[in-house]
């Protein structure tokens, strides 16, 4: 079992390097961050008996999760759709080869038919830098003008749908959209991530996994409330994993993604509290976030133990060099609150 998604800031590439800190035996767990919960399939996957307790502020993710818990039939139903549509459409790109320096090598270039039209888009433009999808799609049907159809569909009409429709379509827009990255209208307040490279060829989701996460979520309380009032449920015998929304030291050094939640530093404080009382209350607690090397987490560790880890971050890029989009070497801690 995988994430089901692509998520800026998700714990993949790092359960290896967390492994030796990582508890051997839990009778509950908590994730008050839950994010596309990829430290969630490590415990499963450890003690899948466990009680598990899942929480996100978004609470359109967790309505993925949701759905896929109760109704994943219809769920991949619905996604089958929005594959087969997608499918058929013409991508933006399409592969070739040349032969460089006596190798193959393969190039992108525009899709005669799939490729962006942007005297058409231009065309329909409307007023804060938004446009009619619905009618530049009428006009040209590819992939990329389907996705964004049905995200500004998504983002107008998404409150008077029914749960599994609104789930199952930003799911669709999630596994389409751009390298994990969460971003948000400041119109509508929904999804607004713009679309990914989409060289599909077979599938946009894997119903397989679908159905692990069906069977894994069977055993799991599934919230969307503040962090601070999943404490609660916490209590001896448990591990307690904490991800949230990472640090930012200023305006010229903050992350990347828009979670829709506070990042300043009196927030970060309240996590480096809540895992305090966690650990108080007899929960092996881990809290993950970015070190800036300013000594913020340091000062605020008390007697809780610090890891650091150098990780690289291909989100969010921004440094271009002649071989392309540099990616961002950073560092990362994991403070570890030990119960006493």
């Amino acid at each position: 079992m995988k994430p089901l998604f692509m998520w800026a800031g998700g714990k993949t590439k790092l359960l290896e390097k967390y492994q030796p800190h990582l508890p051997e035996k839990f009778d509950t767990y908590h994730e008050p961050f839950f994010g596309a919960g990829a430290m969630f399939t490590w415990a499963y996957k450890k003690n899948p008996q466990a009680k598990f307790y899942i929480n996100d502020i978004n609470s359109d993710i967790m309505k993925i999760f949701e759905v896929i818990k109760d109704n994943p039939t219809t769920f991949c139903q619905e996604m089958d759709k929005f594959q087969s549509h997608f499918l058929f459409l013409d991508p933006p790109t399409m592969k070739t080869t040349e032969v460089v320096d006596g190798k193959n090598k393969t190039k992108w270039i525009p899709h005669p038919n799939g490729s962006a039209d942007k005297e058409l888009e231009k065309s329909f433009k409307l007023k804060g830098n938004t446009y009619d999808w619905k009618k530049i799609y009428s006009q040209k049907m590819t992939r990329r003008t389907f996705f964004f159809k049905v995200r500004q569909d998504y983002q107008e009409s998404r409150s008077s749908w029914p749960k599994l429709k609104e789930a199952a379509t930003l799911y669709f827009l999630m596994k389409t959209a751009f390298n994990g990255v969460w971003q948000l209208s400041k119109k509508s307040g929904a999804f607004n991530t713009p679309c990914g490279l989409m060289r599909q060829t077979d599938s946009i989701y894997d119903k397989n996994d679908v159905w692990g996460w069906h069977d894994a979520l069977q055993n799991c309380v599934i919230t969307s409330v503040d962090f601070q009032d999943t404490l609660k449920n916490i209590g001896p015998n448990s591990f307690t994993f904490l991800d949230p929304p990472y640090r930012s030291a200023s305006e010229a050094k903050k992350t990347y993604a828009d979670y829709g939640t506070e990042l300043g530093d009196y927030f970060q404080n309240k996590v480096v509290d809540f895992l305090n009382k966690s650990r108080d209350n007899g929960s092996y607690t881990l809290l993950s976030n970015r070190d800036w090397g300013d000594g913020f987490f340091e000062k605020r560790a008390g007697d809780n133990k610090i890891e650091y880890f150098d990780v690289t971050y291909t989100v969010g890029r921004k440094k271009k060099e002649a071989d392309g989009h540099s990616a961002t070497k950073a560092r990362e801690i994991l403070m570890i609150g030990q119960p006493k």
